[in-house]
């Protein structure tokens, strides 16, 4: 079990991350903000089974991946509705939007698994090791997919913006 100073110790330098990894997956800030508060009080309430013995960040990813799958689950059960302000879309002023835009329409395209490799390496920043833990799957598999994720990324990305 891990005490509540070690608990706030081990949490508070991951949240930044956590908020852009839950930001990435849901799409929506305040959705992600919920998450990682959702997120959190799981992982107070399941700090009894935390084995100290292994690293606090992998762990606290799982609970944040689990709590941002509910959301998206809950989310399709939903019916669609659009706030006004998304239904007209604002002409980005610069190149530097112009390509986040485009990553962000093209990581939207890959499928889950892909995605989501993809979101935990680069907002989560969780080596191989980590993402295997989180994910549940081997080192291999992990390195794999990253390949695969980062290729079909490349591809969409081409095709977005041809050169």
């Amino acid at each position: 079990m891990i005490d509540a100073a070690a608990f706030e110790q081990a949490l508070r330098p991951l949240l930044p991350r956590s908020a852009g990894y839950a930001r990435a997956l849901l799409g929506e800030r305040g959705q992600a903000e919920d998450a990682v508060q959702q997120a959190a009080l799981r992982a107070w309430e399941k700090r009894a089974g935390y084995d100290r013995a292994l690293p606090f960040r992998p762990w606290w990813f799982a609970i944040l991946r689990n709590q941002c799958l509910d959301m998206l689950r809950s989310r399709k059960r939903a019916p669609a509705t659009m706030d006004i302000d998304q239904a007209s879309l604002a002409v980005p002023g610069d190149e530097s939007a112009m390509d986040r835009r485009a990553l962000e329409v093209a990581m939207a395209a890959l499928p889950d698994m892909h995605r989501e490799i993809l979101v935990l390496r680069y907002h989560g920043d969780l080596d191989y090791e980590e993402l295997a833990r989180v994910l549940a799957i081997p080192r291999g598999t992990v390195m794999s997919r990253l390949h695969l994720a980062r290729k079909a990324l490349a591809g969409l990305m081409a095709t977005e913006n041809p050169s």
